[in-house]
């Protein structure tokens, strides 16, 4: 007789049902981490196999034949990762409404799920969309808060305003992350005419994070050449390359206009006085 013969297992006592469930929440757990996990390696795995390098698309910096970023808008349309000219540093942006995209986006940059990241606007109706608007003055003697926007945007800031119920659920809460979904979103309108023409090109806005280098993180610096850009994203699975030759830039001011006071988070190119009455 095997020792299995004979064996009479004792009933489940509700301790051992209760660690049960908790076995199968654990494993749920890391089933649901393991997918998340593939997904990273399967676009990291993807783009570190790229030997091609980015498209390069060139553009005078004033604007002047800006018909050319046709071909940048194309490649957003389709789900491909660009680097464009802003007035502050280069972004790198993707079509905000494309999963699948906002993951390249993240391996390109190699950053963690809970970066927040920026929506970059083409104007004042696409603020509007993806967020609650920007707040009403409700203490005496404070501006006009929407008219202080018409006078600086398009302009070098980023503020911070509650999200609506349409900005994408990428933008707040990528991959679903198990932390606390937020409800506010970065936006910006550049004062940039090549960013605006890619923007105009284009259906809805632009999830976006600075292109930095390594070496050129310095507030005011000459933005990276295009020889910096490529090496640095080489094999990153970024798709194109919007190349305005070299420039001075200083990162944007940072308003934060979720509560009823704004709030400087970070001075930068845009003049904060307008918000410290």
């Amino acid at each position: 007789m095997s020792a299995l013969q004979g064996f009479v297992p004792a009933l489940p006592t509700a301790p051992l049902r209760h660690s049960a469930c908790s076995r199968r929440a654990t494993v749920t757990t890391h089933i649901t981490h393991a997918v998340r996990q593939y997904k990273r390696v399967k676009y990291s795995g993807l783009q570190q196999g790229r030997k091609e390098e980015p498209e390069v698309i060139s553009c005078e910096p004033d604007g002047s034949d800006a018909w050319r970023v046709s071909r940048a808008c194309e490649i957003i349309k389709e789900g491909g990762v660009g680097i464009i000219p802003t007035d502050t540093f280069p972004a790198l942006v993707v079509d905000l409404q494309n999963r699948d995209a906002v993951l390249k986006l993240y391996n390109a940059r190699e950053l963690d799920a809970n970066r927040p990241l920026s929506i970059l606007c083409k104007n004042f109706h696409e603020v509007s969309t993806y967020t609650t608007g920007f707040p009403e003055s409700t203490i005496p003697g404070q501006p006009d808060w929407f008219g202080v926007m018409r006078k600086i945007l398009p302009g070098p800031y980023t503020i911070i305003l509650p999200a609506s119920k349409l900005l994408p659920r990428q933008c707040v809460d990528f991959l679903k992350a198990r932390t606390k979904i937020r409800k506010s979103v970065g936006v910006r309108i550049p004062d940039d005419k090549v960013c605006q023409a890619v923007l105009e090109g284009l259906d809805h806005p632009l999830l976006c994070t600075s292109a930095h280098v390594p070496d050129q993180l310095a507030p005011d610096t000459e933005t990276p050449d295009l020889g910096s850009m490529l090496t640095a994203y080489a094999g990153k699975g970024v798709d194109f390359i919007v190349d305005v030759g070299p420039r001075v830039a200083t990162q944007s001011t940072i308003v934060d206009m979720t509560g009823d006071i704004p709030q400087v988070v970070r001075e930068g190119k845009g003049d904060p006085s307008y918000f410290q009455q």
